[in-house]
């Protein structure tokens, strides 16, 4: 507690002691030059940081690399078995593995590219093959003519309200 006078009107005035609040305390550390406030000096310094974990993570691959050149996925692989980032999965249950076929039953065929012919079609297959899909058509419109069209579903006749006549020529 503190004893002030008020500057206008000449009263003591008992001032209590405010507790911190936790959460001006940022506002108050950068006001008060206790910490860094991002300024240019923080930038160099996570600049730095990420250049030197760059510079070992290079030397982590570079002789993960030079110990084993079999493959880029075994580098990252050798570096994440390095940092215990990758565990091997777990066995398959006994009723999964009772389930599966044998691996040498399935008739697999991997995808791949299919061949292409690099020959070039002459004017006279290109003439046939025309031929061929001008004969289709004339075949497939045949064959659409002898199929007759149903017939249309006949259109209700309009509802009238209760108590009208209907129109003239109509019966009930």
């Amino acid at each position: 507690m503190s004893l002030v006078t008020h500057a206008v009107t000449g009263q003591s005035i008992v001032r209590m002691r405010q507790r911190p609040n936790p959460y001006a305390l940022p506002y108050a550390c950068a006001a008060a030059r206790q910490c860094d406030t991002g300024g240019a000096a923080s930038a160099r310094r996570r600049v730095a940081v990420a250049f030197a974990a760059g510079l070992v993570l290079w030397g982590l691959c570079a002789s993960a690399s030079a110990q084993e050149a079999n493959s880029p996925g075994a580098v990252v692989g050798d570096v994440l078995d390095a940092l215990h980032l990758r565990q091997e999965p777990p066995a398959a249950a006994d009723f999964v593995v009772r389930s599966r076929p044998a691996p040498g039953s399935l008739d697999y065929q991997p995808m791949k590219p299919t061949e292409k012919s690099e020959k070039k079609k002459t004017p006279a297959q290109l003439d046939a093959l025309g031929a061929e899909l001008e004969s289709a058509l004339a075949q497939n419109r045949r064959a659409g003519a002898r199929v007759a069209a149903p017939d249309p579903a006949p259109r209700p006749a309009p509802r009238r309200a209760a108590g009208t006549k209907p129109p003239q020529g109509q019966a009930n």
